[in-house]
């Protein structure tokens, strides 16, 4: 029970809880969509942009937080 508490720490369950929404709110837009860029352009389904975007938002946050702990270990020492 004292491994579930520690797992389970408010950050997780609103990370968790903010993921099942995105999740279900992608899986609700099926329609492709055109994305222009400067010299092309993509058509896929919106599913796939909004997960991609998801993911990617999700990887950038991870490693400026993995940066920060970095350069306040360096700061301490």
């Amino acid at each position: 029970m004292e491994r579930v508490k520690k797992f389970l720490t408010i950050k997780r369950i609103i990370g968790i809880v903010v993921s099942l929404f995105v999740i279900v709110f992608a899986f609700q837009n099926w329609r492709p969509v055109t994305i222009d860029f400067i010299f092309f352009s993509i058509r896929c389904p919106l599913l796939v942009l909004i997960l991609i975007l998801f993911i990617l938002g999700i990887a950038i946050g991870w490693l400026m937080k993995r940066k920060d702990v970095k350069t306040a270990a360096k700061a301490r020492k």
